[in-house]
C-alpha cells in the first residue's frame, strides 16, 4: 500500500491572504490562510482527507501532473493521517489520592474523559 503522495498545487497571493489550488483534485476548494505554513498544513489536512477518501470509495488516485512551472508540491505520509482520523486509545495505569478517587466515585467522574481532558489542557490543546 502506498503511504507517500506528493502533488502540485499553485499559490497565489489575494486581498492579503495565501491561496493554494490543486491542480489534480478540482474537488478541493480554494484553501486560503494568513500565512505559508498555516497554508501548507491546511493543504496537507484537504489533500489527505481527499485521498482516505477515495481510498474508501475505491477510486483510482487522480495520476500527479508533473512538469509543470510555479507550483508548489505538497506531501503527505498517509500513516500520519490515518492515525489522526482515528482515535487509537492506550491503557495507562495512574496513581492518584485516595480522597481524590472518593470525590471522583460519588461524582460519577468519568476517568479516561478526565485524564484525556486534563492532559488536553496541559498541552494547551483546545476540543
Amino acid at each position: 500500500m502506498k503511504e507517500n503522495f506528493v502533488y502540485p498545487a499553485r499559490v497565489k497571493e489575494e486581498n492579503g491572504l495565501l491561496q493554494l489550488k490543486f491542480l489534480d483534485f478540482p474537488e478541493i476548494t480554494l484553501i486560503e490562510e494568513e500565512t505559508m505554513d498555516e497554508l501548507i498544513r491546511s493543504a496537507q489536512d484537504s489533500l489527505a482527507l481527499t485521498i482516505l477518501d477515495y481510498e474508501s470509495r475505491n477510486v483510482e488516485l487522480p495520476k500527479p501532473t508533473i512538469d509543470k512551472q510555479d507550483v508548489i508540491y505538497i506531501h503527505i505520509w498517509l500513516p500520519y493521517f490515518r492515525n489522526a482520523t482515528k482515535e487509537i486509545y492506550v491503557k495507562k495505569n495512574v496513581t492518584i489520592p485516595q480522597w481524590l478517587d472518593i470525590l471522583a466515585k460519588e461524582n460519577k467522574v468519568n476517568y479516561s474523559a478526565a485524564l484525556v481532558k486534563g492532559i488536553k489542557m496541559e498541552l494547551g490543546i483546545k476540543s
